[in-house]
């Protein structure tokens, strides 16, 4: 248990870095959400502001990662116990989510504090530009081929004819659930649905991970008319190398979801050792996450060469509403670049946007509604 416990917290602990740092994994033409000139993030008043959001940002993870442990410890509780079990899951989520939330709101306290700076400066674009970039395909980086997540299905298939060849030596009850001790919580009757439960499992996250991957591919691409050649051959290397790790990571943790489920169910490996296991490619995944956007950071903003300071190519802040909702009716877009964190968000003054959310939100129903009735 104090293992799987120190690795929870290893995985609290890198969201938190992700949390305090994203100021500096951002363009340097933007600010707290705020667009400035190139070269103003890295002189003062704005250098003074991040820092003053990074020390608040690690001070409130470290005290609702501290809230968190000292439920553990003072509650006593009894992971064994659907009620511990409840609790245990309560006070993860609040180690993970609060900090999100006290980031958000220090984002737009500070983010108020950057569009005052911006305004006594007088900054603003004089004549906004555009550009786009027109380069040899074969020699401009660019996301792998979404077809790469037809990967899945010779996976998901050979979870089917590994639980349909072995059905016979399945036991007749299976463990579905098991708790931070490695006990399991829940036991299912053998049947072919329970089974065939990890591939279940297998295929939503390959539609999700595929979903993921299309938005990649057909997302805006954050070109700066100020470094067009850098910032569009810097985005084309993010998007490269996140889409590769999107395919194998979602291939990863699918194959030993689908491992860790047989071998344990046929005692090949305790539950512990299936726990540990899973626990440990979590953890590698997030570690991942967190090495590409020091290295890259948002859109390859960290790779990219520096456009000329004081240049300021466009001002969009009116279209980002709180600093992280883009909503632009002109802009075709479904998909486009964060304004605050590493990875992309949608555009919610697109229609298509809202029809393939409620798509989406159908099949992550009907996903946990099968689940329910396979597991219970």
């Amino acid at each position: 248990m104090i293992l799987s416990i120190v690795l929870l917290c290893i995985l609290v602990l890198a969201v938190d870095a992700l949390l305090i740092f994203t100021p500096w994994f951002m363009p340097d033409s933007e600010c707290m959400t705020v667009t400035v000139p190139h070269g103003a993030r890295d002189k003062e008043p704005l250098k003074g502001i991040m820092r003053a959001y990074a020390l608040r940002a690690a001070i409130a993870c470290a005290v609702c990662t501290i809230a968190a442990i000292s439920g553990f410890l003072l509650l006593d509780i009894d992971f064994s116990t659907e009620q511990g079990a409840g609790m245990f899951a309560f006070l993860y989520t609040f180690a993970i989510c609060a900090p999100m939330v006290v980031s958000f709101a220090l984002m737009l306290h500070y983010r108020r504090q950057v569009q005052g700076i911006k305004r006594e400066q007088g900054w603003r674009a004089e004549h906004v530009r555009a550009v786009a970039f027109v380069g040899n395909d074969e020699d401009f980086p660019r996301p792998i081929s979404v077809f790469w997540n037809l990967l899945y299905i010779p996976l998901i298939a050979g979870m089917v004819a590994f639980a349909l060849l072995n059905y016979d030596r399945f036991p007749d009850m299976l463990p579905m659930n098991i708790d931070i001790n490695g006990t399991v919580a829940t036991y299912v009757p053998k049947s072919l649905g329970s089974v065939l439960f990890p591939a279940y499992v297998s295929s939503f996250m390959g539609i999700t991970f595929a979903f993921t991957h299309i938005g990649v591919v057909r997302s805006k691409k954050p070109i700066d008319p100020d470094a067009p050649a850098s910032s569009a051959l810097a985005y084309g290397n993010f998007a490269r190398v996140q889409s590769i790790f999107m395919l194998a990571g979602g291939l990863a943790l699918s194959a030993v979801i689908g491992a860790t489920f047989y071998a344990s169910s046929l005692e090949v490996i305790s539950m512990n050792a299936a726990m540990g296991i899973m626990m440990a490619v979590t953890f590698a995944i997030v570690a991942a996450v967190l090495v590409i956007s020091v290295k890259m950071g948002q859109s390859g903003a960290r790779i990219s060469a520096e456009a000329p300071e004081g240049s300021m190519a466009r001002d969009d802040d009116e279209l980002w509403k709180l600093g992280t909702f883009y909503c632009n009716r002109e802009d075709p877009s479904v998909f486009v670049p964060k304004r605050f964190g590493v990875g992309w968000t949608i555009n919610i003054a697109n229609p298509w946007t809202w029809l393939i959310v409620a798509l989406f939100i159908a099949v992550t129903v009907l996903f946990v509604w099968g689940s329910y009735k396979i597991a219970g």
